[in-house]
């Protein structure tokens, strides 16, 4: 019996931790390393067209590209035959029906890992241990913002901590699954910890209140060039806002995030100010001149 070709396979992920879970949930079920570049959105073009350049994209029986938009300024580069996009940001899935040639699983799920979870799980033979399905579900109440589970905290902060490539990193530390913190990486969080009280405690703020479908929305802004989600996450509950902005004036970048109980889209919200896009409840985008224009309706919150 002739044997079995092995499938020529190529991934590029996001730089976050659910980009890292989902190129590792790639990694248990097919039980092999697959190449991978790990990006941002707004990176992606680039990333993209630099790898082609020296990689024949025909070449390969499968791209796969994860927790990405790619239809906001890639989608003409990356619309192949060959091409298996799965994310799930809201922005992205509102654009799935452009893509003509690519295969796509873009869907509003709570998580990307998630999502390949459900997918690779019916189809392949690997079964996951109990600690790598806690590892995936504690990635999934992060990037869902639950914060249900004990761990998932403290998970983001310690993929943020660190240096290099962060997703071969997190693969390295996490090929078996979650079973707790070593030492090290327990002062590595508590590190980063007192770093988040020292951020939050010596934040200049800002805020307005700005009708949003047809109702007056609470808006607090910030500026920070770390621990993002927990900046936006203090200045909401300070100040008793809807919807928190933290502008990273280092990275030119300006993140969205809401509390629980609002309606407002802020996908939608990202995508009209800030050329960007993601979820209902976190977005993100650049400083344009239409933001610009809109932080003029902030005033200083009294100290």
């Amino acid at each position: 019996m002739a044997r079995q070709k092995k499938k020529k396979i190529f991934i590029f992920t996001d730089i976050d931790l659910d980009g890292s879970m989902s190129y590792l949930l790639f990694r248990w079920f097919k039980n092999e390393r697959i190449p991978v570049i790990a990006t941002r959105v707004n990176d992606f073009r680039s990333s993209f067209l630099g790898w082609a350049k020296q990689n024949n994209p025909t070449t390969y029986d499968h791209i796969y590209i994860l927790d990405l938009d790619t239809s906001q300024d890639s989608m003409d580069v990356v619309d192949l035959p060959n091409v298996v996009i799965i994310d799930h940001h809201d922005t992205h899935a509102a654009n799935k029906h452009k893509y003509k040639k690519a295969k796509t699983f873009i869907r509003r799920t709570p998580s990307c890992a998630k999502l390949i979870y459900d997918l690779l799980n019916k189809k392949s033979e690997v079964t996951l241990t109990d600690q790598q399905k806690h590892l995936m579900l504690l990635v999934d109440d992060y990037d869902s913002y639950e914060l249900q589970l004990k761990g998932s905290h403290e998970l983001n902060l310690l993929f943020w901590n660190y240096q290099g490539n962060k997703v071969t990193k997190f693969v390295s530390d996490f090929y078996d699954g979650f079973n707790g913190f070593t030492p090290q990486e327990e002062k590595i969080i508590n590190f980063y910890k007192k770093k988040i009280s020292q951020t939050v405690n010596s934040l200049d703020m800002f805020e307005a209140s700005i009708p949003i479908s047809k109702k007056e929305r609470k808006i607090v802004s910030t500026f920070a060039t770390t621990c993002i989600n927990d900046v936006a996450d203090y200045i909401i509950k300070t100040n008793k806002a809807e919807i928190g902005i933290v502008v990273n004036l280092q990275s030119k970048k300006v993140s969205f995030r809401k509390d629980k109980t609002s309606d407002v889209d802020l996908s939608k919200i990202a995508k009209k100010l800030t050329d960007g896009g993601g979820h209902t409840f976190a977005a993100g985008g650049l400083v344009t001149n239409k933001f610009l224009a809109f932080t003029r309706l902030f005033r200083p919150v009294p100290k």
